[in-house]
């Protein structure tokens, strides 16, 4: 993990901790950790100067920098979106946008001793496969999710993970699935989902409905 030389208040706060770091004049983020091959971005805000960068601009430009930068863009927000300079619908909005529209995430914490915590844990993360949950690699782990990934997920906003699983096993991409559906849905029925489970009639009615 490397530090930003300006960032007085968390190297203090890191070195009480006895968190290994370096420090250095960083040209884009706050913070930087990279670990085998992956590296984050991290743009530390107080709720102030986040609410401030809004209003003069250097929100919207320094989004477009980092995201240029190719890394996995993640932004710490400290402290509370009330009692600042902009509505706190505003921030939230802010937050939100950034999250769904730009791709970044943005973590809200209480203060610097929140921000730490989640920068140890980050630091061991990174550049790592998270086992169990979906199942599907972790962001952290690539800077972009393939192909077989987004359509694992999309798959699973209609039938539950197993099942999603097993038909991507067979079916490795979308449009191949969905010319099984056109030529001879009932084939799937043999695909297993575990070994007392088959694909149900209403899994086949579901993928009929949405994918054709």
């Amino acid at each position: 993990m490397i530090i930003d030389d300006r960032e007085h208040d968390l190297i203090a706060r890191l070195k009480a901790e006895s968190v290994k770091f370096t420090v250095e004049r960083l040209p884009l983020g706050d913070i930087k950790i990279e670990k085998n091959g992956h590296m984050a971005l991290i743009e530390r805000k107080r709720t102030d100067d986040f609410a401030a960068s809004i209003s003069d601009g250097r929100w919207r430009e320094q989004k477009a920098r980092l995201s240029a930068s190719g890394a996995i863009v993640i932004y710490m927000i400290e402290g509370s979106l009330y009692g600042q300079s902009k509505p706190p619908e505003t921030l939230s909005s802010a937050i939100w946008n950034t999250m769904l529209r730009d791709k970044m995430w943005v973590i809200q914490t209480r203060g610097l001793e929140d921000t730490s915590l989640h920068l140890q844990q980050l630091t061991k993360k990174i550049g790592t496969t998270i086992l169990g949950g979906t199942g599907v690699r972790s962001l952290l782990s690539k800077r972009k999710r393939k192909s077989d990934s987004v359509y694992l997920l999309m798959l699973m906003t209609m039938v539950s993970e197993s099942v999603a699983t097993a038909l991507t096993t067979v079916y490795p991409t979308l449009s191949e699935l969905q010319s099984q559906l056109h030529k001879d849905a009932n084939a799937l029925r043999s695909i297993s989902i575990s070994s007392k489970r088959c694909v149900g009639k209403a899994t086949i009615a579901t993928l009929l409905k949405h994918l054709t």
